[in-house]
């Protein structure tokens, strides 16, 4: 094999590109928007399971139209000063007239997260808002909450997997230009094992035809990553507590970040009052046994955590006869996010205030933070004089009005079993399960 058929056969025009039609119609018109000068957003991110076309719609969009591509793999350079180096030079040029024009290509934009990316993500989304060249990112799971600024100001554009049928005609017809004969239940084989993957499908095939053996028998087992809407789907469509059981197993997720998106979306798929109670009552069982398992480490527990809220929602739903509607992201989640800054700064003034005045962050949040917030709007300047307080930590103390901020610490994280797992402290005020 001198050269891999997912390059030999790579689409050089979007036409080529298989499937996703809404997909490439949306990229198309972002694309003639900068083209116009008048762009409807400065980036695009392309999301949707591997194999899909998606880095190749941009390869084909910029050999069919004259662009040269500067491709970067966000995974690899994820620093700030790497990304500043590379993808803000060529974000911030223009094209001189003469010379082609270029589109800047991220791929594996949810490989960013990580300690030494911390800055990453900002600088990215400095890029972007000043950029003067479209910027294309790729994802294939892009719902991470690091990910939120980039979705915020990207166009996103959604890729969905394969039919069947269409990797198999492309599959037959890279056999036809390669002049191999493969028996057509190996290629259905082949094209449904791929699960809508079509670079996995090519590999598979070239893979097998380049040996004797021409059998399945070659190809290792993949495991894939499930994204979080693929996970919900699972659990909304169980029936039986075996599958909701692997669904939860199966999922790369924190059970109670699982627990956060199935509960938001309850009421999308659930329209009667009574099956709606039904659910929320089999997420509060599973929710107070998982709480077993993070405060006593209680690992037996989870054999009824995986039923309830795997299989719960899903048996609820066909059991009730409930269509459902469109998943969606997590508003709980979405307002963490937008109020991230705020609270970074209340737990900055409440530390202060705490020390300053010799009692705990819990006492400071309930006895002193309503009247400092009244003496603050009242204009007592010596209160932050006093404590330290910066002028944004005013602001969020003054913002808070009469309410209590939340500082009660996060519970220690439940490990599944084979992973390594720490002790957790014991939480003030939690009473201890029976």
């Amino acid at each position: 094999m001198s050269l891999p058929w997912t390059e030999k056969y790579r689409p050089r025009r979007v036409s080529e590109v298989i499937g996703n039609e809404e997909a490439k119609k949306q990229f198309e018109e972002w694309m003639r928007s900068w083209e116009k000068g008048h762009p409807s957003s400065k980036a695009a991110l392309l999301a949707g399971p591997p194999g899909t076309g998606k880095t190749s719609l941009v390869l084909a969009y910029a050999a069919e139209h004259g662009y040269d591509v500067v491709e970067v793999n966000a995974s690899d350079e994820r620093s700030s000063e790497k990304l500043k180096a590379i993808v803000g030079e060529s974000a911030r040029q223009t094209t001189l007239a003469g010379t082609r024009k270029r589109i800047i290509l991220l791929d594996e934009v949810d490989g960013i997260a990580g300690k030494e990316a911390a800055g990453g993500i900002a600088t990215l989304t400095s890029i972007i808002k000043s950029s003067r060249t479209p910027i294309v990112m790729v994802a294939n799971d892009p719902w991470s909450p690091r990910l939120a600024p980039l979705r915020e100001n990207a166009l996103m554009i959604k890729f969905n997997k394969l039919r069947q049928r269409e990797i198999v005609a492309h599959l037959k017809k890279i056999l036809t230009a390669e002049k191999i004969e493969l028996d057509e239940e190996l290629i259905d084989e082949i094209a449904k094992r791929s699960e809508g993957d079509m670079r996995s499908a090519i590999n598979d095939t070239q893979i097998i035809v380049s040996t004797q053996d021409r059998s399945l028998s070659l190809l290792n087992t993949r495991d894939r990553q499930k994204t979080s809407f693929e996970i919900l789907a699972e659990i909304f469509g169980s029936t039986s507590a075996a599958s909701g059981r692997a669904s939860v197993q199966g999922a790369d997720m924190d059970v109670r970040d699982i627990m956060t998106w199935v509960c938001d979306n309850i009421l999308n798929q659930l329209r009667s009052p009574q099956a709606i109670a039904d659910a929320f009552k089999l997420l509060a069982d599973a929710d107070l046994h998982y709480a077993r398992v993070e405060r006593l480490q209680r690992w037996e527990l989870l054999r009824y955590v995986a039923p309830l809220l795997g299989a719960g929602p899903g048996v609820v739903k066909h059991m009730y006869g409930e269509k459902g509607m469109r998943f969606e992201f997590p508003s709980t989640i979405r307002f963490m996010m937008q109020t991230r800054g705020q609270r970074t700064l209340i737990h900055s003034a409440l530390a202060k205030v705490a020390a300053k005045s010799k009692m705990s962050r819990v006492k400071a949040a309930s006895e002193m933070t309503p009247f400092l917030a009244e003496m603050l709007r009242r204009g007592e300047g010596w209160v932050a004089a006093y404590y330290g307080l910066t002028d944004e930590e005013v602001a969020a103390i003054k913002e808070l009005g009469g309410r209590v901020p939340s500082v009660a610490a996060p519970a220690a994280k439940a490990v599944r079993p084979g992973r390594r797992a720490t002790r957790p402290r014991p939480t003030r005020g939690v009473r201890r399960p029976p």
